[in-house]
């Protein structure tokens, strides 16, 4: 990899962080990249933890695909290389998993922008590009008809998330919080769902001390679980009795295309509490964020009549995940 200008992947990776730590990415899901010239860009990596990310770890990649560097760059560089191609006054491109645009980009229009988010959108509308699964060139074709198509400077992914581009990284986390803003009130407006943020979450460990009953009769069925948490916000509750379909991407790699009662998930609906199971803790928080955003967007789908995830789509985003991350497993560090 050529030289870097001055502090140039720092400032990637410390954009990395402000996603995470504002709650727009989580784990290694997501993406960054930073044009460096008229051919290439500078990308993260796939399955990389952002706070563990140097900037050695970045890569390299040429506008026709090829890259430098000793780690692999995200599965989602074919949206970056699109925009990049088609946009010269885009410098900087985040993909995020936020929850609340998430979930409205199954509300089957695009959203009206009110005029200062308007102004910096460059559009006069939030627009909803067409479903791809996830690094594929239907997905980078759909994002780019879209930007073509409305000249807007953030998009939201159907069934996946948004993407947003400019020439500097804070300037789009600031952008992807209030338009993360906006959807929630929509999110409202459209649902009549009213998220709560102080719910009562319990986080177990296997080796902990006077574990409740129904803790133990789930660790005794899992036994590659090593961390199990209980939420009891009721926007979960809502699905106790009828289970949870996949509508995101996300929670059909991760957990499934469906949930319910059973014990064969690493996501367990009990009487009055949701259990998400994982090797460590860490794990099982993975899977309740991607359970909760899942839920949203299943509030949405109620609303709107969109479709979840087809069962082909699901079946195969799980066998790629679960390949994928036994491997980077194997490794160190685990999948995205």
């Amino acid at each position: 990899m050529k030289e870097l200008s001055p502090n140039l992947g720092e400032i990637l990776i410390a954009t990395a962080r402000l996603l995470v730590a504002h709650g727009l990415v989580a784990r290694t899901w997501g993406n960054l990249s930073r044009r460096l010239g008229p051919h290439s860009y500078l990308i993260t990596p796939s399955g990389r933890d952002y706070e563990a990310m140097t900037a050695g770890d970045l890569v390299e990649v040429d506008f026709d695909g090829n890259y430098r560097g000793a780690l692999k760059p995200s599965g989602e560089r074919g949206v970056h290389r699109e925009i990049y191609r088609q946009r010269k006054d885009a410098h900087f491109v985040i993909h995020t998993h936020q929850p609340f645009a998430s979930a409205m980009s199954l509300c089957g229009h695009d959203l009206p922008l009110p005029p200062e988010l308007a102004a910096r959108v460059g559009a006069k509308v939030l627009p909803i590009s067409r479903y791809g699964l996830p690094s594929t060139k239907k997905l980078a074709r759909c994002v780019g008809v879209t930007i073509r198509e409305t000249g807007a400077r953030a998009v939201l992914m159907q069934g996946h998330g948004a993407v947003l581009f400019g020439t500097d990284g804070a300037e789009l986390v600031s952008l992807a919080l209030d338009l993360e803003q906006l959807c929630r009130e929509r999110f409202v407006e459209l649902t009549g769902v009213h998220p709560v943020s102080c719910t009562l979450v319990r986080r177990f460990e296997r080796d902990d001390f006077d574990l409740p009953p129904q803790i133990l009769h789930l660790f005794m069925h899992r036994e590659e679980a090593g961390a199990i948490i209980g939420d009891d916000d009721p926007l979960l509750a809502r699905f106790l009795s009828g289970g949870l379909r996949a509508y995101l991407d996300d929670f059909s790699q991760l957990i499934g295309l469906r949930v319910g009662k059973g014990l064969g998930a690493n996501l367990v609906f009990g009487r009055k509490t949701v259990y998400f199971l994982g090797a460590d803790l860490d794990e099982a928080e993975a899977t309740r964020q991607v359970a909760y955003k899942n839920a949203l967007a299943a509030c949405v789908a109620q609303v709107s009549g969109a479709k979840a995830i087809p069962l082909v789509d699901g079946a195969l985003m799980r066998a790629v995940y679960k390949m994928k991350y036994s491997k980077l497993k194997d490794d160190g560090p685990d999948a995205d």
